[in-house]
């Protein structure tokens, strides 16, 4: 009978090194061409982030481009008025993230280096930022090797690694933890790929709705797949 959680360290190395390239493959081929996956710049990172927080991708494409056209950097956020961000932030909903948003950018620009962190921890303490956030901004923007996991990334991750995981425990969102971080290359720069290519799939291919397994570049490694 197969083990329900196996340890994230008990991963077979040929089948996550296989799973990893097979990812990589298919998101080269096939990943959407996003505007925010165009940059590295940590400041439209984090807002593209915020924004896609509970919000569908087709709807933040065009509030993202007005926003970073408006305000282009955090100093720009910073000088305005807490009301502007929101008004800017205006029909995209969840407010909060506007606001938060703005706080961010007045403690950092009132910092000492006055730039976005570049580690997750440190970048965990500012406003509005919750452990995806960290991991996507580390990532994207400055190339470390940091997991994320959101809801995509949970349910690729459990279907393929550990599909008797519960991710809404808290043992299981622990376990989905580090199951993203054991997965993942050993360089920042395919780890870039590595994450939007988990994101990818999950919303694509490997949905919540189905489960397109002959479409899917891992089905070979998936635990769910093989039934």
């Amino acid at each position: 009978m197969r083990s329900s959680l196996a340890k994230p360290s008990l991963i077979d190395p040929r089948t996550r090194n296989a799973f990893g390239r097979s990812l990589r493959a298919w998101f080269r081929a096939n990943g959407r061409d996003l505007p925010w996956r165009r940059t590295r710049d940590p400041y439209r990172v984090l807002v593209s982030e915020l924004m896609l927080q509970q919000t569908q991708v087709s709807r933040v494409v065009g509030y993202y481009k007005r926003f970073v056209s408006r305000y282009p950097s955090l100093d720009a956020v910073a000088a305005e008025p807490p009301r502007r961000i929101e008004e800017a932030w205006q029909g995209l909903g969840y407010y909060a993230r506007a606001r938060n948003l703005h706080r961010l950018a007045r403690q950092v620009t009132r910092s000492s280096t006055g730039t976005l962190p570049s580690d997750p921890v440190a970048l965990r303490a500012l406003p509005g930022i919750g452990a995806y956030t960290a991991g996507a901004v580390a990532s994207f923007a400055y190339e470390r090797r940091a997991e994320l996991v959101d809801t995509n990334v949970a349910r690729v991750l459990r279907r393929v690694f550990a599909p008797n995981c519960d991710p809404k425990t808290a043992a299981g969102a622990k376990h989905i933890w580090a199951l993203a971080r054991a997965a993942l290359p050993r360089d920042g720069r395919t780890t870039w790929t590595h994450n939007q290519a988990l994101m990818e799939l999950g919303a694509l291919v490997c949905t919540a709705r189905s489960m397109d397994c002959p479409a899917c570049p891992v089905r070979r490694n998936c635990l769910t797949a093989r039934g």
